[in-house]
């Protein structure tokens, strides 16, 4: 069986859903026959690389609610986020573009790193708020997951 997974790296359901697979998958007898395949999906081709806003203003300005309405939804997110093991730090997560990371996933897709850079973007991101549009930051955690930083952008 294959599964193709359609996810921007700035969606926190997306890491949530990420995780439940993954552990349906560690449940299901044929899991070995699974095969997962990353594609490239933004949310906001538009969005720029750090505009200095923070999540719940972003989700303010979006929904048209207050922040504070948005400090709670967010709260919620990281409890439901830790139900499954995830740690998300939203009060410090930098929203970005994330075309360049989209880039490095199929580049590593082509050296078999696919599955665990695609973690690392999200555990950099959301647990620990790093600029995942930052090209040294995207060296970095591709060379974390055993790949040629050199080669990576």
């Amino acid at each position: 069986m294959k599964i193709e997974i359609w996810s921007d790296y700035v969606c926190p359901f997306c890491y949530i859903g990420k995780r439940r697979l993954e552990s349906a998958l560690d449940q299901f007898a044929h899991q070995n026959e699974v095969v997962i395949e990353y594609k490239s999906f933004e949310l906001n081709p538009q969005a720029s690389m750090y505009s200095g806003k923070n999540m719940h203003q972003i989700l303010s300005e979006k929904h048209g609610m207050s922040i504070e309405q948005a400090k709670k939804a967010h709260a919620e997110l990281e409890q439901q986020a830790a139900l499954i093991g995830l740690v998300y730090n939203i009060d410090q997560v930098k929203p970005t573009n994330t075309f360049d990371a989209h880039r490095l996933t199929q580049y590593a897709k082509s050296v078999g790193k696919d599955k665990e850079l695609a973690e690392k973007l999200f555990y950099s991101y959301y647990t620990d708020a790093k600029l995942i549009s930052d090209h040294d930051t995207l060296a970095d955690i591709a060379e974390s997951v055993g790949m040629n930083r050199d080669e990576s952008i």
